[in-house]
């Protein structure tokens, strides 16, 4: 068995040798395909190339032969580079430069086997099969001075770190998260880069004004009156809405007409089709992800991918969720069934978190097979001090 860097096969390699009886010759290649390109610089057995999960996207040896064909043509072809992918099963496809043609869309060979060809689209302009994903605009935020995008060209001596798509709570955005999670970032710069982007559904353009801004009073009916936001508000979304929300099409902000309720997260509970396609597009466009950090109603969200990814619905591949501050949404889940690593962080019973629960982050920690789990007593935030830092960063050594 071999695999890319050799994690995979190691996992994969362990599984099969449980088996027992009759599954004792398991043997891997230390180091992957990776390690045996640097010792066989001229690729040894090894012929093509290797595709990597980094700005590389592939690896090869000195051996100039490319093995690899473009899709439509056939000519001898083998860069992966332009990201073009098949419309159904959203796999990588090889097409060459003198094929490519914008919004053409492209079938890979096994789902050409299957059946599903072009002409199976619908007849509409641009020959779109119904599964392709709305055209949401995807906004990314780094906090890492090397760029987001995984194939932007880098030195030759770079060292990948781990990819980790934050997913931010709810009335938030990718930008105000950032901000929050800045500490986080900066102790966790030599291991990961935090990639941040806004959900896809828009809040009603309202805003709380500070108890210091001063107010205005219609004279004439003593109401008060709306007074311009603050420079620095932005549009607030949310992974999951009200069941009657009807989204925002206004433009002017409003002053809310009360104080922002904490709790009503648990009202929200309608969007995720939208969420999951759009989260499938930021994976496609710019992916590809080692794990997802959630906050708040971002953590449910992504607890909510953990299980679609283990049935096998989409094509979301991670290897890892933090979870902070997390709740479940996930109905008809048994305990320990989510098997995918997790890390959770969230507040204890006294750790005055006032908008999550310390029984509800549990719950959802309860659900995932051997979750590692951090409690602090910081309230509503992901805390950066030690010892909670150095508990983060172990957990993600597993994965570098």
């Amino acid at each position: 068995m071999y695999c890319t860097g050799g994690i995979r096969c190691e996992m994969a390699s362990a599984y099969v040798r449980s088996k027992g009886a009759g599954f004792e010759n398991v043997f891997q290649l230390y180091g992957g395909i990776q390690r045996y390109l640097e010792q066989y610089p001229d690729g040894g057995f090894f012929k093509g190339k290797n595709f990597v999960f980094d700005h590389r996207i592939s690896v090869g040896s000195s051996d100039t032969n490319i093995l690899g064909s473009c899709l439509l043509c056939g000519v001898s072809f083998d860069d992966y580079s332009s990201r073009c992918r098949c419309s159904y099963c959203r796999m990588l496809v090889l097409v060459c430069d003198g094929c490519k043609v914008t919004e053409t869309v492209y079938v890979c060979e096994l789902c050409q086997k299957n059946g599903r060809g072009i002409e199976a689209c619908p007849s509409t302009d641009n020959c779109k099969p119904q599964e392709i994903v709305p055209n949401i605009e995807v906004r990314v935020y780094s906090h890492s001075t090397v760029p987001s995008h995984p194939h932007g060209e880098q030195g030759a001596g770079f060292s990948r770190n781990l990819r980790i798509l934050c997913l931010h709570g709810f009335r938030q955005n990718a930008s105000g998260f950032k901000g929050r999670t800045a500490s986080l970032a900066k102790k966790l710069k030599s291991i990961a880069e935090l990639i941040y982007v806004d959900a896809p559904h828009q809040l009603p353009f309202i805003y709380q004004p500070s108890v210091t801004e001063p107010k205005s009073i219609d004279t004439s009916s003593g109401s008060l009156q709306q007074v311009p936001p603050p420079e620095n508000c932005k549009p607030k979304f949310a992974w999951f809405i009200a069941p009657d929300s009807k989204g925002s099409c206004e433009t002017n902000w409003k002053i809310a007409d009360g104080p922002f309720d904490p709790l009503q997260h648990q009202e929200q509970t309608e969007g995720f089709d939208t969420s999951l396609d759009y989260l499938n597009r930021v994976f496609a466009e710019e992916g590809p992800f080692d794990g997802i950090l959630g906050f708040s109603q971002g953590a449910a969200m992504a607890a909510l991918i953990c299980v679609r990814e283990l049935r096998r619905k989409h094509e979301i591949n991670f290897g890892f969720v933090i979870l902070c501050s997390g709740f479940a949404q996930l109905a008809g889940v048994d305990r320990g069934t989510v098997n995918c690593p997790s890390l959770h962080i969230f507040s204890s019973i006294s750790g005055k978190d006032r908008q999550i629960a310390n029984q509800a982050s549990r719950d959802l920690a309860s659900l995932f097979s051997n979750p590692v789990i951090i409690e602090h007593d910081c309230g509503h935030i992901i805390p950066t001090r030690p010892p909670y830092i150095d508990e983060i960063k172990c957990f993600l050594q597993r994965f570098l």
